[in-house]
């Protein structure tokens, strides 16, 4: 879906001269136009003579929540971080930070990456049937992702009261959204619990993580892959990225087929082929394999959340995640 045009910059507003000095510095009298992202308050800037685009991100002056400012305003740091890992030359690759003004509310301008999204990828392999070109962007991801965690890997201990305090505030969202009973509510705290309680996942270690691994925060363009939208961006358990991964692609096959069990052979896919990566293959394969069903479920909740979906889907989403909290537990 094309970007609604907004019109040329006008030479006068701030971001101008931010543009130009950063952007675009050897032209003379630079014309961006702008287009309106799918997101509230972020934006394309592409120079009208060169076709050199730029992506700005903008937060509410007064905006009561101050949490998601840190969060946005976080972003520009995230991504220069990220960056000195490696991540700033191709096939892996994160997206460049150009500039930010916080006086005019400008979180981040970051270079535009011109390429396909995963969901793209979604609609040709579930919409024409391109199971195997779906496969190949997924292992491609598999492949980012474990260089990512395997980068950033520490020996400090995963927080699962951040974790226990994640899922609680997923519940109360979808709780007060009538997705889920007061009654149900209680179901998916004993279980979390009883997750929570798990060795493997009290002995995790902590990785920097995506932490908003959804289909279209990864661009795919030639052989590279390149993350973007950061905000969200901490340390966690390394199978967070996993199973958000998993539960998005469960997501795909169930809302446009209505058959989740469809996801099953590219859910097993992405696992080995992010499993293939580590030196201890078998024994890595069966760890992720344990924890994955928690953020798998965890995922599956966190898109119960979103009012476009039907409100019996989202129900739907929210059985899922349940039986996928059961089920994992009797892996081992």
């Amino acid at each position: 879906m094309e970007a609604p045009y907004l019109g040329k910059l006008d030479y006068r507003d701030p971001l101008y001269g931010i543009l130009f000095d950063k952007v675009c510095p050897g032209l003379k009298s630079p014309v961006f136009h702008v287009n309106q992202m799918s997101r509230a308050r972020v934006f394309k800037y592409t120079e009208e003579s060169t076709g050199t685009a730029a992506i700005g991100k903008f937060f509410r002056m007064d905006d009561s929540r101050p949490e998601r400012v840190v969060r946005i305003k976080s972003e520009y740091e995230n991504l220069h971080t990220i960056r000195s890992y490696g991540f700033d030359a191709w096939p892996d690759y994160v997206v460049r930070p150009i500039s930010r003004d916080e006086r005019i509310g400008l979180a981040l301008i970051e270079e535009f990456i011109n390429g396909r999204s995963l969901d793209y990828y979604f609609q040709k392999g579930i919409g024409e049937g391109r199971s195997g070109l779906l496969k190949d962007v997924l292992s491609r991801l598999a492949s980012f992702l474990y260089k990512l965690h395997a980068k950033t890997r520490s020996e400090e201990d995963v927080s699962i009261d951040a974790v226990a305090a994640y899922f609680r505030k997923i519940l109360d969202k979808i709780e007060k959204q009538d997705v889920i009973e007061k009654n149900g509510r209680r179901q998916y705290l004993k279980l979390m619990d009883k997750w929570l309680g798990k060795k493997l996942l009290l002995r995790a270690k902590n990785s920097i993580v995506h932490g908003d691994a959804t289909p279209t925060n990864f661009i795919f363009t030639g052989s590279g892959v390149v993350a973007i939208d950061l905000e969200r961006m901490r340390n966690a358990d390394p199978v967070l990225d996993v199973g958000m991964i998993c539960g998005e692609i469960k997501h795909a096959f169930m809302w446009r087929t209505g058959d989740p069990y469809l996801a099953e052979p590219f859910i097993s896919h992405f696992l080995r082929s992010y499993a293939s990566s580590s030196p201890g293959k078998k024994g890595f394969f069966r760890a992720i394999t344990f924890k994955n069903p928690f953020y798998m479920a965890l995922t599956e909740l966190r898109i119960a959340r979103n009012s476009y979906l039907a409100r019996q889907y989202r129900k739907r989403l929210a059985g899922e995640a349940l039986m996928c909290l059961k089920y994992g537990l009797k892996l081992r």
